[in-house]
């Protein structure tokens, strides 16, 4: 067996991996970084059908339906990925400085009450208080880390219709663009590191650290290779000196956790071994190689018998989240969806530079994806 390395970030290691499909010289297996990318491989057939495979495999019962979703192509429902770790996402936010500071912590429920502690947060410390990722340097994580929480705030929305359209004129997405254009406006976010070619190291990895950002949304992930122990500048007592909010809606909804699955494994639909490739893929899905990765990686186990492992203990405050995983939300894209994200990156540029206000971001993201995709990808309702 001969292990391949791509490189990183998440978006250069899927750059890759296309083109090396496209070349005909990807490996028999590899991994997905986000279930958002799934679609667009599988209606490419780049991706091995592993339906049969999967509902034989004796973890297939384990995994929350919501997980199994992601695993399936939205247009077809045939299963191309073998999940095997999830992150969780939400808000992280600097519980030790806020505390110190006298300024409430309770879980925030609303966009405005979100907003309302930002304020407070900025005149009290005179700090950035929050952070969406945003712009065209940050990429895919402009869609999956900042617009994708704010639409999913929304109990009724979906990202595509019936008919398989993208939903981007619908109130929902003005209104996650009018959060970000308040943001800016009222300097409630750094927005000049987001401008930088690697707009994520500077607020996340720096300032977040040194307290000079507050809140940050963010995944399971984050408390390990952010500011863990090994990361680039560790916070002391990270467990207790970072804490975690679900995210506030914007229709008075519960506050909720969003689910990703993450670098699931999927088979070459022209591996020349094909049978082995998918029993190694359904191998990588056990159990015991969840935990490993969920340890190393911060992030939790796909399969909801992990909890019966002897060494699921191990994962410590990753256990609370790996038991919010069926209550947990997503929001469903479809083929395009690296369309979808690109014009996301483009549009929230526009609004943090200035060039265009929310309903000009709306449109330009909807001219955007229908330029690449087509009119009769964006749904004109």
């Amino acid at each position: 067996m001969k292990i391949v390395e791509y490189p990183a970030p998440a978006q250069d290691y899927f750059t890759k991996l296309v083109t090396e499909l496209r070349a005909g010289n990807a490996p028999d297996i590899f991994s997905i970084p986000r279930d958002v990318q799934l679609d667009d491989l599988a209606a490419a057939g780049y991706l091995a059908d592993l339906t049969t495979a999967m509902h034989n495999w004796d973890g297939y019962s384990q995994l929350p339906k919501l997980v199994s979703s992601l695993a399936k192509g939205s247009f077809d429902n045939r299963t191309y990925a073998v999940p095997s770790i999830v992150a969780i996402e939400q808000l992280y936010y600097r519980h030790d400085l806020l505390e110190a500071a006298g300024i409430d912590t309770t879980q925030p429920k609303s966009w405005q009450e979100l907003l309302h502690r930002a304020r407070t947060i900025k005149q009290v410390t005179g700090q950035f208080p929050l952070l969406f990722p945003a712009g065209l340097t940050w990429g895919m994580g402009s869609y999956t880390e900042g617009l994708r929480y704010l639409l999913a705030g929304f109990s009724d929305y979906r990202l595509i219709n019936q008919q398989g359209q993208y939903q981007l004129n619908d109130n929902a997405v003005l209104e996650a663009f009018s959060f970000y254009q308040t943001l800016v406006q009222e300097a409630l976010l750094p927005v000049t590191p987001l401008l930088n070619p690697e707009p994520w190291v500077i607020p996340k990895y720096e300032m977040f650290p040194k307290g000079e950002l507050m809140i940050t949304t963010c995944g399971t992930w984050c408390r390990v290779f952010d500011w863990g122990a090994s990361s680039r500048n560790p916070i002391k007592n990270v467990e207790q000196a970072v804490g975690n909010w679900k995210i506030p809606t914007a229709d008075g909804s519960p506050p909720f956790v969003l689910a990703s699955m993450v670098y699931a494994w999927a088979v070459n639909a022209k591996s020349r071994q094909l049978d082995m490739a998918t029993e190694l893929a359904l191998a990588l899905g056990s159990v015991d190689v969840a935990l490993t990765y969920a340890r190393n990686l911060g992030n939790v186990p796909a399969r909801m018998d992990a909890r019966d492992h002897a060494d699921f203990h191990q994962l410590g405050a990753l256990m609370e989240a790996h038991a919010q995983l069926p209550e947990a939300r997503a929001l469903r894209s479809t083929v395009g969806a690296n369309a979808v994200m690109a014009g996301v990156a483009r549009s929230t540029e526009a609004v943090l530079i200035g060039r265009e206000d929310a309903k000009g971001a709306q449109q330009l993201l909807k001219a955007y994806v229908a330029s690449v995709l087509g009119d009769n990808a964006v749904s004109e309702d």
